[in-house]
């Protein structure tokens, strides 16, 4: 099975301002569904710790329990800062430069020789029809 999208590959400029936009755009995803797992850990852990810390008297086991789920917080809040503040910040800045090298490039020097070979191929053209209507002139029989 043959894939209907095009890929990219008549120049590797357009390639990686393509692949860094799509960086770019699997990163702003992953940030969301890792904020929003994040955010439902913590709300799960929010009620029975705050259910304990509302009781007056905790047992042995209520004060572990306590315990435990504060660590888990504050495991929890250390994995995020990192997760989300370092790795998630370090591809979208890699996504974002590729994207820019990319863009930039494919302005600067594929693009104006493109332009100019449409231009020459359009002045091709419009010499070879006043060409092809000379030729027609030239001829004995005229239309009527």
């Amino acid at each position: 099975m043959q894939s209907k999208i095009p890929l990219p590959t008549d120049n590797i400029y357009k390639f990686y301002a393509l692949l860094g936009l799509l960086i770019l755009l699997t990163t702003a995803i992953m940030f969301f569904i890792r904020h929003e797992h994040y955010n439902s850990m913590a709300f799960d852990r929010y009620i029975p710790m705050e259910t304990l810390k509302a009781k007056e008297t905790l047992n042995e086991d209520e004060n572990l329990e306590l315990f435990l789920y504060e660590q888990k917080a504050e495991i929890a809040k250390s994995n995020k800062d990192l997760e989300l503040g370092i790795y998630l910040t370090c591809f979208f800045v890699f996504g974002g430069g590729f994207t820019a090298y990319g863009f930039h490039h494919w302005h600067t020097k594929i693009q104006p020789k493109q332009d100019r070979l449409l231009d020459l191929q359009i002045q091709k053209s419009e010499n070879d029809v006043k060409a092809f209507n000379k030729q027609l002139h030239r001829t004995r029989y005229t239309r009527r």
